[in-house]
């Protein structure tokens, strides 16, 4: 089976954490209330990217347009076009929301069908997959979980690095500083930052200098930018980290 960018969504997506303040939270709820038949009536937005323009992924029924989904789902749908599913390892289950199913998904804590509640850090295939994808997930680990411990994002985040020769990794700028410090030197051969730039569904690719200055949740709900990383993905630029 192989994955095409044409694909339905199919099911409510995962849902993303808000760290704002309830006060901010319940602002932006209104404002972006406001903003739906604006966006829902204006063009469709892309966004330029090193794997040339990549056009968002509303996903009104999920309210993606107001996330940082608007974006990741569309990157994942870009790069796994006519891929095969077995070919590929996720880590956090996501893309089941954007159609795209039968791969290995591991998840430590959602129950679903075909998914393998399993520690990154303790998963062993013993073998190793074309391409890995994750989406939002890798800043929960060590982060949300009970004790906390810091250390842990950075072993998955080297983790992955050895179970898949192509990687695409994303994680909320502004969520955990612990992994975004470690981010840029990971298992990665291109790090980017992309940043909301509108409540009308805008992003826009910025030098990855851009990231320390972004918070989650403000002005924006939830990831008001995000940073990529990506190994061995044919791009169309030659810019890098």
């Amino acid at each position: 089976m192989a994955y095409s960018t044409k694909q339905r969504n199919l099911v409510p997506g995962t849902a993303v954490v808000a760290k704002a303040a309830p006060r901010g939270r319940l602002k932006n709820v209104a404002l972006d209330i406001l903003a739906l038949p604006f966006v829902f009536a204006g063009p469709r937005r892309s966004t330029e990217t090193a794997w040339g323009t990549v056009g968002l992924e509303y996903g009104f029924a999920n309210w993606w347009w107001r996330t940082e989904r608007a974006l990741e789902i569309a990157l994942a749908k870009h790069v796994l076009s006519g891929r095969h599913a077995e070919d590929l390892l996720e880590v956090g289950n996501v893309l089941r929301a954007a159609g795209l199913t039968g791969h290995t998904v591991v998840d430590k804590y959602e129950t679903a069908p075909g998914v393998l509640n399993v520690d990154i850090v303790d998963f062993n295939p013993g073998r190793r997959y074309r391409i890995l994808v994750s989406i939002s997930t890798l800043e929960h680990v060590g982060f949300d979980e009970h004790p906390r411990d810091p250390e842990k994002a950075r072993l998955a985040l080297s983790k992955l690095g050895d179970l898949a020769d192509q990687l695409f990794v994303t994680i909320p700028a502004g969520y955990n500083s612990d992994l975004e410090a470690c981010f840029v030197d990971g298992p990665f051969d291109r790090v980017e930052v992309f940043v909301k730039t509108s409540r009308l569904a805008r992003w826009e690719r910025l030098p990855i200098e851009s990231a320390s200055s972004i918070e989650y949740g403000h002005p924006y709900a939830y990831g008001n930018g995000i940073l990529v990383g990506s190994r061995g993905l044919p791009a169309t630029d030659a810019d890098s980290r």
